[in-house]
């Protein structure tokens, strides 16, 4: 078990990978005699060693030492989150190991999250701390999937059925390409784990030239072997029947800078196909997300600000891209007005959800709350689909519980909470 605040570095490294990873793509090269102004701005330089992070001292980006605030304990930790994800890797500050939390008053379930009104909560189940990804299968039966990582594992597990939920004795198959499982420590995972009715995809990214990185494909009913393909700058994923959605720098043999690339599983071999184009600058990839009704929520991050952004894709729209091979130019889509930077995003029911918050004057993601988005279909005759307002779903009030993975299980938000007592999943429906 890690602190949280040791969790900022490997977050830190994650971000330099995407920021790198554009300068790449883009040719950039930087701007101005000073490389930042807050520690926000130093969220793409190289990766450093655990334990560190970069600040911005005297407008230059240091690597500082991270020292644990006094009275933190190392409390249940998620691991270094589920940033280019499923994400996972949310914090809502110090969960639960200071001495001024263990005499807050707080819920079985949610700790001292506050539930908003119209949504309600079901079961939850305890979970391991080094589960980073969930996904489960279509109801009324859910088995639940996992992605563990430990310091030289990057590994597929089966998680029960819901919510009988314990993780498997043994993985199912290694996210790691032959290749790389030699040198597992010198690997990034990507925090996301992605289910197309069928398979499992994760993904890992390497610090090397180009940054490449590495899709795994894993039929777990079958003793199929997996399948590994290139995927540079993999960030987060999602699926729907026959499909993964994968944001990244490319997929297989089709590599055309930053957006989302389809890898279609219909049928073997399976087909890559770029289907969304992102802005000419962008800071980096960002997050994905499909809903019930199968609508695509797809993102990347503001050149200038690194704050989030995302825009819903049709059904149709994405099947005319797979079809002609002609990506969706993502910027004319609906976008969400989400308010504020977010570092996850899950379907739940007909909409989408999303954790908001922001990178504050110290290192990590300060969240605020969870909130859902609805996503309708046009209503025919080309009309665009509708993107409703901002639902609040979660708020959080203090530092005592923290929020550190979101998925779903049909229609229903699975939320990753950990406090004082221990982390678990919590099962969120929409209505009474």
């Amino acid at each position: 078990m890690r602190t949280d605040t040791k969790r900022v570095g490997a977050k830190g490294q994650r971000a330099a990978l995407m920021g790198a990873l554009l300068a790449v793509v883009l040719g950039g090269t930087g701007c101005g005699d000073n490389e930042c102004e807050d520690a926000a701005e130093c969220r793409d330089q190289a990766p450093i060693s655990e334990g560190r992070s970069w600040m911005c001292v005297e407008n230059k980006c240091v690597p500082v030492d991270i020292v644990p605030d006094a009275g933190t304990d190392a409390g249940t930790d998620a691991g270094p989150g589920s940033d280019a994800g499923t994400d996972a890797g949310t914090d809502a500050g110090t969960d639960g190991g200071t001495d001024a939390c263990d005499a807050v008053p707080r819920e079985a379930k949610l700790g001292t999250l506050q539930l908003q009104a119209g949504f309600t909560v079901l079961e939850a189940a305890s979970l391991s701390p080094n589960v980073v990804a969930v996904v489960a299968t279509p109801g009324p039966t859910y088995s639940l999937f996992a992605l563990r990582t430990t310091a030289t594992g990057r590994d597929f597990f089966a998680l029960g059925t819901w919510p009988e939920v314990k993780l498997g004795e043994a993985a199912l198959e290694t996210v790691l390409a032959p290749a790389d499982r030699a040198d597992a420590a010198n690997t990034f995972p990507s925090y996301f784990l992605a289910y197309d009715g069928t398979r499992l995809l994760a993904g890992y990214t390497k610090p090397a030239a180009g940054f490449p990185g590495s899709v795994a494909v894993v039929e777990p009913s079958s003793r199929d072997a997996a399948l590994y393909l290139s995927a540079p700058g993999n960030y987060s994923a999602a699926g729907m029947a026959d499909a993964f959605f994968i944001n990244g720098g490319g997929l297989d043999t089709v590599s055309s800078g930053l957006g989302v690339y389809a890898l279609v599983t219909s049928a073997k071999p399976y087909a890559a196909v770029k289907v969304a184009d992102f802005p000419a600058q962008v800071g980096a990839s960002g997050f994905t997300a499909v809903s019930a009704n199968n609508i695509a929520v797809f993102g990347y991050s503001a050149a200038d600000t690194y704050v989030n952004v995302a825009h819903a894709v049709s059904y149709a729209k994405l099947g005319e891209a797979l079809a002609s091979r002609t990506p969706v130019v993502l910027v004319n889509e609906p976008r969400l007005e989400v308010g504020s930077d977010f570092n996850a995003a899950t379907g739940f029911g007909n909409g989408v959800a999303v954790v908001r918050g922001g990178y504050g004057a110290t290192a990590g993601f300060g969240v605020t709350d969870v909130s859902r988005f609805s996503l309708t279909p046009g209503l025919g005759g080309g009309q665009p689909l509708s993107v409703g307002a901002r639902e609040a779903v979660l708020t959080v009030v203090d530092r005592c519980t923290s929020v550190d993975l979101l998925s779903s299980l049909g229609s229903d938000l699975l939320v990753g909470v950990t406090d004082i007592h221990g982390r678990r999943l919590v099962r969120i429906r929409q209505g009474p």
